[in-house]
């Protein structure tokens, strides 16, 4: 992550304990339960996780629309758990958009600056620079009900930029736009802080979203922080099933013996006893699974009845398998595999059309040894 143009010495946040419950009828449901979170400054940091996990009360106690049962809120040091919104080096780019369907685009964009008293020379100066940097020019006079869905994303964009926050947070933008949209626009929406060099917060359920646009990624559930780390992290390296199962496909593998020495496992899995990389935890754990991904199996017709080797200097767990269901989605082909450890997902890429294997094929199934992970079950 280049730091040329971070703000190496502001926006940082920092949330210590930090607790939010509602009460209701049923009782008191607590939605974000005692979590603990630094940015760096500069930083794009994803809050993921399903419906009712956390995060967008998290991201509204940080931008001050919620109030902290307890805990407390720091930016670059300072308290900012008990002022509103207004008092906040921060922006917030909002799902619904929210512009003004009366203003123009230009009104829009300058309608914080006025309500900061700005002369209006600074405000035409700051105004046309932010609209300039997300090509909204031309568009400076239209109505927001003139504008496409990307371009009313833009002009909410150039709204939060404008202001120059220490931090920008996002409320799942782009869950409004069409899908080929939603690509063009994380791309822009990343480009864009990187060339700032501002904090970013940004709450998605979407995994493409999160892995694409993150220096780090936050998975949460049940108001509870599951796992932070980089992408590569979340995905290779999970802390706990939940995680890895939200985050892409997964396979879990029963094994039927293991044995954990530090971060090294010995476990029988699809007939031989292999070592895999293990998780923190797995030693003191009472059952395990054996992660891997379906990009990660290979998947070879059963020709001589005899094992598959492994690629040179690859080691690599095998099985034997039964197809139970074949797919062909143009990219790729997926495969539904029966074996004795369990139901697994395959997926192979590029596939040749000739070589597709069909329902009840006897298939050798294997993957190679750094691509296993064990687990707490």
């Amino acid at each position: 992550m280049s730091t040329t143009d971070r703000h190496r010495d502001s926006g940082q946040i920092s949330l210590t304990r930090l607790v939010k419950e509602f009460t209701g009828r049923d009782g008191t449901t607590r939605a974000v339960d005692d979590i603990d979170l630094v940015t760096e400054p500069g930083e794009f940091l994803t809050l993921l996780g399903p419906s009712g996990c956390g995060k967008t009360t998290t991201l509204r106690m940080i931008a001050g629309f919620e109030t902290p049962t307890s805990g407390e809120i720091l930016l670059d040091g300072a308290d900012m758990t008990r002022l509103t919104p207004d008092k906040r080096p921060m922006s917030m780019v909002f799902q619904s958009y929210a512009l003004f369907p009366h203003l123009s685009v230009f009104d829009n964009v300058a309608y914080g600056l006025k309500l900061k008293k700005m002369s209006k020379a600074e405000i035409n100066e700051s105004v046309e620079s932010a609209l300039a940097s997300m090509d909204l020019v031309k568009l400076a006079n239209r109505a927001p009900n003139q504008l496409s869905g990307g371009q009313q994303q833009r002009v909410a964009l150039a709204r939060a930029m404008v202001m120059r926050p220490k931090v920008l947070l996002f409320d799942e933008p782009l869950s409004n736009l069409d899908a080929k949209l939603r690509v063009q626009m994380r791309t822009e929406i990343r480009s864009l802080q990187q060339r700032l060099g501002i904090t970013a917060l940004y709450v998605t359920h979407d995994q493409d979203e999160a892995m694409s646009l993150s220096d780090r990624i936050v998975v949460m559930n049940r108001g509870k922080i599951e796992q932070c780390g980089t992408p590569d992290d979340i995905y290779r390296r999970p802390a706990t099933v939940f995680v890895a199962d939200f985050i892409g496909q997964a396979n879990f593998l029963d094994p039927a013996s293991v044995s954990v020495v530090d971060s090294s496992a010995r476990v029988e899995v699809l007939g031989s006893q292999r070592e895999l990389p293990a998780a923190p935890g797995s030693a003191e754990a009472g059952a395990h699974a054996v992660l891997v991904r379906p990009e990660s199996v290979r998947v070879t017709r059963t020709v001589t009845g005899e094992a598959v080797d492994a690629a040179p200097g690859e080691s690599v767990v095998g099985g034997r398998g039964r197809i139970l269901r074949a797919v062909f989605y143009g990219a790729v082909v997926e495969y539904e595999i029966d074996t004795d450890a369990g139901t697994i997902i395959a997926e192979v890429a590029d596939p040749d059309p000739s070589a597709i294997l069909v329902e009840g094929e006897l298939v050798e199934v294997d993957f190679p040894r750094s691509r296993g992970w064990l687990l707490p079950a």
